[in-house]
């Protein structure tokens, strides 16, 4: 059923109270969107032509990563050559171990072929990207982070990309950046597709699809958004697939995300069906320690915790030890409020169910014990429905 479910391949709105958007954090209302810049430069910087001529008996001196899955051959190694005899006559266009060939001889997108016709072709027209590598685009979204302070949406992005799954459809595959309806209109989504996607356009258009997936640069954004802010290193798996149409991904987040403003028997049943036990519940809950709430995307306002770029148990600790107002925001929503930071019926809820208060206070004393827990649950669920996904981009 999951391998089923994700299987495409990348080359009518809802209400706002159907499920209420969380773990939000940038930008501020009518902040321009200034991005940094990506390694390698603009795309006219980091693209670049190389002819290599064979001649009878001198080898090629150029070694390829290849991978059946990538769209783009990473240069693992110069060694003499044709290769290195380029690279001494073109000081400027120097072939390099952090570049990768994009297109040899007309031919894009089949590494198969491309390879083949490196091997074969007695004259290679190479186009090859600067800093197209694993490592560049860790760099890179890095820099993101840092730089713009958005961690906690690049989160919340991931989580609703995968957790809308119900064991039929809606898969992490990236469908929210399709407009036209589907999880791009959903309310439960609302700042996704107009803050986040767009936060990521310079690293997509640069990596995309090349190297990752729509679907997969997600996760992995998500999980180096975490290990910036504190959290724990979280191994990104991948192999996820994107959606062609809007139409393949849920149509609506009816009992598959949780709705802010209710109790602990509604966590259980968003979460119970994806197999998710109290435990998981709980932990992934802890992903609210970074991030706040917007009045005008959930109804809800104000950060969860005093600092809401650190990813620790502050968020299990608050819970705990804060006194809690109730109070009502503009928008009508219950809330619970202490100083600046918030916490919704579904935080509180933690707290008045005694099963789910035991993690809380496990948490609350033991950070790794935190961490663990959700690095377990957390990637299971960026893996909902995604079949055998594999450890290497």
């Amino acid at each position: 059923m999951g391998a089923q479910c994700c299987k495409s391949v990348d080359t009518g709105p809802d209400g706002m109270g159907e499920a209420m958007p969380t773990m939000e954090s940038w930008p501020p209302s009518g902040s321009p969107m200034e991005l940094p810049a990506v390694s390698g430069g603009r795309v006219e910087e980091r693209m670049y032509k190389v002819t290599l001529v064979k001649k009878e008996g001198q080898k090629l001196g150029l070694d390829v990563d290849f991978m059946a899955e990538r769209s783009v051959l990473p240069i693992l190694t110069i060694s003499g050559g044709i290769a290195e005899q380029w690279n001494n006559q073109h000081p400027y266009r120097k072939m390099s171990t952090s570049d990768s060939i994009v297109e040899v001889n007309g031919v894009r997108g089949n590494v198969a072929l491309m390879l083949e016709k490196c091997k074969h072709d007695p004259t290679l027209e190479l186009t090859i990207c600067k800093c197209l590598t694993y490592g560049h685009l860790i760099s890179d979204l890095q820099k993101l982070m840092t730089i713009k302070g958005c961690g906690p949406i690049m989160i919340r992005l991931s989580w609703h990309d995968a957790g809308v799954f119900n064991g039929v459809d809606g898969c992490p595959n990236a469908a929210m950046r399709l407009a036209g309806g589907g999880e791009h209109a959903l309310g439960a989504n609302a700042g996704l597709p107009q803050v986040a996607i767009p936060l990521l356009q310079a690293i997509t258009e640069k990596y995309v699809p090349g190297l990752i997936s729509h679907a997969d640069l997600w996760a992995l954004a998500a999980n180096v958004a975490i290990k910036v802010m504190g959290g724990p290193d979280i191994i990104t798996h991948f192999g996820r697939f994107d959606c062609l149409t809007c139409n393949e991904g849920a149509q609506s987040a009816a009992g598959r995300l949780p709705d802010g403003d209710k109790d602990a028997q509604h966590l259980r049943e968003i979460f119970c069906p994806k197999g998710f036990t109290d435990k998981d519940i709980v932990a992934l809950s802890g992903a609210h320690t970074v991030g706040a709430c917007h009045s005008e995307r959930s109804g809800f306002e104000g950060p969860w915790t005093e600092d809401k770029l650190k990813f620790d148990n502050s968020y299990f600790k608050d819970l705990l030890n804060k006194t809690w107002t109730l109070e009502t925001t503009k928008s009508g929503k219950k809330q619970y409020k202490n100083g600046k930071t918030t916490m919704l019926p579904t935080d509180m809820a933690l707290v008045d169910d005694p099963k789910f208060k035991e993690h809380v206070t496990r948490y609350a004393n033991d950070q790794q014990a935190f961490f663990e827990d959700y690095t377990e649950a957390w990637t299971r669920l960026q893996e909902l429905g995604c079949g055998q996904l594999r450890d290497t981009l």
